[in-house]
Parts: structure tokens; C-alpha cells; sequence
């Protein structure tokens, strides 16, 4: 051990001056074979910089004595688990930057470093026993950094896990409060038959009418099914069923199906088309669904006299369409503004919570984008934003 202590003052100080170069030579290399690394490791300059204290630790445990060298190498470990742990759970690093980084730290450090020692210690034993412990320091930072990032991963892992049993959980929860209510009428009026039936007592007219309400349940049974099994899809909106639908005339059929619902109510909607027809791709059905719930939740929202502005417009960079839902009703609270997408979330006595949640789906399959701003007590601003068609046939 005598011997590596000799080299110390010669050899530490040229390996020390070979940083700058490793760096560059590693980062070079990174650039070369990741795309974006920059963007993916952030700061280039703090990263160079921490890479540089590290090499200069490592350079330093060489030379130390076997006793302090065992105390070196169990700290280089849990250095690397940490900094594996940042860039797994900080960083957010993926798997192929992660293994590209170290292979090239090791792979060019230890080219520029054991090429010192070859060329400036002469002693065969010497220059093995610093080329051993130059891989082994290598090897036990790979696997400290490797575990850590391993570490972050699986957590980061079983978080998403448990948070997608949880939203199932809430999911099964509300989809069982919704589908138990409807059953409750259709068994107590059955139940009601059932003794109408056996006395005779009762008028046809009342049994027919308890059948009748028995099959509205039902139905509403089906449409929570059907509406629940749609949110459940991925990507099964099948592009064959797509066609090229002019805006402007889907947004007339509904707004004359919209007529219907405010007939009672003393509102207002107002629509605004430009004089020029617009084109989307993607199913009518669908499209007039998504048109026709935000309607809906709009008028459910206003009081007597409200008004709602419906508009549809390019955007200015005309490579999309703009639908705009804008009412004076009573606004969504901050605090309820987050949740409004979520499966079941209603703050209406009538709703199962699945509309938006449902138009949220569709309208991202078709490549569009959905934002909501409300303002409670002044009221809400639905856009809609679609791929625009600018041929058609």
C-alpha cells in the first residue's frame, strides 16, 4: 500500500487535469447518441459541474489507505443511490438515457484514467492494484446509482398502481349508488304488481303505468351502461367510421334539438356560425353527443332569463376549429374546477357525472382538446379545439 501512496503527488494531479476532457469527451458522446439529452438531464453546466466533484472524489479514493479506501467505496454506493433516486423520481429519467449516461462515464473515464496510470507507474503490481480499484470504484457507483434509480422507478410504479385502484375503486362505487337506484324503483313497483295481481283490486290503468315506469328505469340502466362501457374503450373510435362533417350544419340540427330543452325555461341560446362552412373528420354521432351534453350542462346551469352564446370559428393559425359554449350561469366553484372530468363527479341531483368525463374522451381521440373557465355566480366557458379539414369532398 506504501508503493500507491508514492504516486499520489504525481499521478493524482495529472488524472485531476484530465477532467475537463472526460467531461467533454462524455458529453459529446451523450449528445451524439440521445436525442435531446439536454432537455432530458436539464442544467448542462450544474450537471458538468457536479460530474466534475465526483471524478475528483473518485480520483482522491486511489490513493487512500486500505482502511479509509473501504470507507470511500461504502459512501461512493450510497452517493450513486442517491443520485439514481433524483434522476428516477426528480428527473423522471427514462431507462435508455439512464443506461447510455453510465456506460459512457465508465467507458470514457476509465479509458483516460488507466491510460495515466500505464504511462506513469512503472510497477506492474502498482498499476494493477490502481486499475482494480479504478473498476471496482466504477462498478460500485454503477450499482449504488442503478439500484436507486431501480428504487424510484418501482415507487413510482406501485404510487400509479394504488392510484389506479383507487380510481377504480371510486369508479365501481359510483357506478354501483347509480345502477342500485333504478333497481330499487323497478323492485318496489314490481313488488306492487306482484300484490295488484294477486288482488285483483287494483285498475289496469295503475299496473300499466307502473309498467311504464319500470322500463324507463331500465332504460336508464342501459344508458349508464352503454355510456360507462364508452368511457371504458380505448381508442375504439375506429377511423373507417370517420367522415369529413360540416360543422355548420351538425351545429343547426342541434341547435334545433336544444329548442327542447328551454322551452320551460325562459333562456336564450344564441348562435353564431361564420359564413363560410367548416370541416372536421371524425363520427357525427359523436361530435352532435359532445355538442349536445355541453348544452345541456349549460342550460341546467342558468336561471330564468340566462343566456347562452354558442360560436364556431378557426383559430387564428387556421389549422384548427374553435366551438365556444360561453353562459351567465351560476359558475363552478374553484375548488369542484379540477374534478369536473372525473368519472361520477356531479354536483347535479339528476346526473350520473359520466357526460364530461365521456366528451373528454371522444374529443381527445379525435385530436382535439377541451378547456373549462368558470367564475362562480358569473358563469362558464366551455372551447372545444379540433384538427380543422381544409379539403374536403
Amino acid at each position: 500500500m506504501a508503493r500507491i501512496s508514492e504516486y499520489r503527488n504525481t499521478l493524482l494531479p495529472l488524472i485531476i487535469r484530465k477532467i475537463p476532457r472526460m467531461i467533454e469527451a462524455h458529453l459529446q458522446d451523450m449528445e451524439r447518441n440521445i436525442t435531446n439529452f439536454q432537455e432530458a438531464i436539464g442544467d448542462i453546466h450544474e450537471y458538468a459541474a457536479s460530474l466534475e466533484s465526483v471524478y475528483v472524489a473518485v480520483a482522491t479514493m486511489l490513493f487512500e489507505s486500505e482502511k479509509e479506501y473501504k470507507k470511500c467505496i461504502q459512501q461512493i454506493e450510497e452517493d450513486g443511490y442517491e443520485v439514481g433516486v433524483y434522476f428516477g423520481e426528480v428527473k423522471e429519467m427514462n431507462r435508455e438515457v439512464v443506461l447510455q449516461l453510465t456506460h459512457s462515464i465508465r467507458t470514457n473515464s476509465f479509458g483516460y484514467v488507466c491510460d495515466l496510470i500505464n504511462q506513469n507507474v512503472p510497477d506492474p503490481e502498482t498499476r494493477s492494484l490502481l486499475t482494480s480499484r479504478f473498476v471496482d470504484i466504477l462498478n460500485t457507483r454503477f450499482y449504488g446509482y442503478i439500484n436507486g434509480f431501480l428504487f424510484a422507478k418501482d415507487k413510482m410504479i406501485t404510487h400509479l398502481h394504488n392510484q389506479k385502484i383507487s380510481i377504480m375503486g371510486q369508479m365501481a362505487a359510483g357506478m354501483a349508488h347509480e345502477i342500485r337506484n333504478p333497481l330499487c324503483s323497478i323492485k318496489g313497483f314490481q313488488q306492487l304488481m306482484r300484490q295488484m295481481a294477486a288482488d285483483r283490486s287494483e285498475s289496469m290503468g295503475d299496473f300499466l303505468n307502473y309498467i311504464d315506469i319500470c322500463i324507463e328505469e331500465i332504460t336508464k340502466v342501459e344508458n349508464l351502461v352503454s355510456d360507462f362501457l364508452l368511457l371504458a374503450r380505448k381508442n375504439d373510435t375506429q377511423k373507417n367510421r370517420w367522415e369529413t362533417i360540416n360543422l355548420n350544419e351538425l351545429f343547426k340540427k342541434v341547435y334545433h334539438l336544444s329548442a327542447y330543452f328551454v322551452l320551460e325555461g325562459s333562456l336564450d341560446i344564441r348562435l353564431s356560425l361564420p359564413s363560410v362552412n367548416i370541416f372536421v373528420r371524425g363520427i357525427p354521432s359523436y361530435i352532435e353527443q359532445i355538442i349536445l351534453n355541453i348544452t345541456k350542462n349549460s342550460i341546467s346551469a342558468m336561471d330564468l332569463g340566462g343566456v347562452l352564446l354558442v360560436s364556431l370559428s378557426p383559430s387564428a393559425d387556421g389549422k384548427q376549429v374553435v366551438l365556444t359554449f360561453a353562459d351567465n350561469g351560476v359558475g363552478i366553484p374553484e375548488r369542484q374546477l379540477s374534478k369536473i372530468f372525473d368519472p361520477f363527479f356531479t354536483t347535479k341531483e339528476e346526473g350520473t357525472g359520466l357526460g364530461l368525463c365521456i366528451c373528454k374522451r371522444l374529443i381527445e381521440e379525435m385530436n382535439g382538446s377541451i378547456n373549462v373557465q368558470s367564475k362562480e355566480k358569473e358563469g362558464t366557458v366551455v372551447e372545444i379545439r379540433l384538427p380543422l379539414v381544409t379539403s374536403h369532398k
